[in-house]
């Protein structure tokens, strides 16, 4: 199940500066390259199979809006609003499937999501591809952890 979220002006609600999708989605950890599986057990001190998250499918700015940072904006949104008591899916990361564009996965790293896989050759493997195949990528999944929002607040709090 998807859930959309828009955010419209206050004076005109026809205008829509921003939207996004979430939906449940989990990282396999079974899948990823030993060096990076490892780290992932080792950052949650835990052994599954997968790790709980929600995706964020899409996310859009107004043309009118954009650069203004509410990009960066609706991501604290989104991470607070699955830290919320409120949050009822227990999920540990954010996840997106980013435009592989030198921006846009700029303006990921800047909200502090990192990638999924170190490489884009073992993104590509993942994904079905053939070791030494030509690697072009549409997109690079990247995850930001909960936790180091829930401890940097925790740490602003004391």
């Amino acid at each position: 199940m998807t859930s959309t979220v828009c955010f419209v002006l206050e004076d005109d609600p026809s205008i829509i500066v921003c939207a996004f999708t979430v939906s449940n989605d989990s990282i396999r950890v079974y899948d990823l390259p030993r060096s990076r599986r490892d780290y992932m057990k080792h950052m949650t001190h835990k052994h599954m199979r997968r790790y709980p998250g929600v995706l964020v499918g899409r996310l859009a700015v107004n043309q009118d809006y954009s650069h203004k940072g509410i990009g960066s904006e609706v991501l604290l949104f989104i991470k607070q609003w699955f830290l919320s008591p409120d949050n009822k899916t227990g999920c540990r990361f954010v996840v997106v499937d980013a435009v592989n564009d030198p921006d846009v996965l700029d303006f990921y790293q800047k909200n502090g999501f990192v990638f999924l896989f170190t490489s884009e050759e073992q993104e590509f493997i993942y994904t079905g591809g053939k070791k030494g195949e030509r690697v072009e990528l549409d997109t690079r999944l990247m995850y930001f952890d909960l936790m180091d929002l829930s401890t940097s607040d925790a740490n602003n709090n004391r």
